[in-house]
């Protein structure tokens, strides 16, 4: 029985599987028909970045046991320079996407659509006001180990804030 991933020496297919990477190849390399496309719609075919998008998994994991032979197809494809390029567009594209979802849960909470705790829906109120999810998302990459004063400082803001809400619970509590 014959794999469609794999040719007749049992060696899994790679650039053959994506449309894209078949137009560099010469036809004599075009072994198969292209099941995937890298970004586009393409008639017949599935368009790889919209599934690894829709289905939410930066790991890759379901994404290779829904549309490819396994796990360890997705792991050979991830050797190839040109699938990991692709991969960083797609990774983009699902961050925001991510982060989209994330907001809009976080929406629901401060605004008391979600059956949360009153705590839960200020401290939401809060990271929206403040904008905070900008500052996620402009952060720069980590650069190792923070210093010793910018602990302490992380940590004095910490309690700043747990002091803040457990003060502004005990206020919403006595209201009632």
């Amino acid at each position: 029985m014959s794999s469609p991933f794999r040719n007749q020496t049992n060696q899994r297919y790679t650039k053959q599987l994506f449309h894209d990477m078949q137009q560099t190849m010469t036809i004599e390399d075009r072994l198969i028909k292209p099941m995937f496309t890298l970004h586009h719609d393409q008639p017949g075919l599935i368009n790889f970045r919209k599934v690894y998008v829709a289905l939410g998994d930066p790991t890759g994991y379901k994404v290779s046991q829904e549309y490819l032979e396994d796990y360890s197809h997705w792991e050979l494809l991830m050797k190839s320079p040109w699938f990991r390029e692709a991969k960083e567009v797609w990774d983009r594209e699902l961050d925001a996407k991510l982060s989209s979802e994330g907001l809009t849960a976080i929406r629901a909470f401060a605004d008391g659509i979600e059956d949360v705790p009153p705590a839960l829906q200020l401290q939401a109120s809060k990271y929206l006001a403040d904008k905070q999810y900008r500052k996620v998302l402009k952060e720069a990459p980590a650069r190792g180990r923070p210093s010793k004063e910018e602990v302490t400082g992380e940590l004095k803001k910490a309690v700043a804030d747990t002091a803040d809400i457990a003060s502004d619970l005990a206020r919403i509590r006595s209201v009632k």
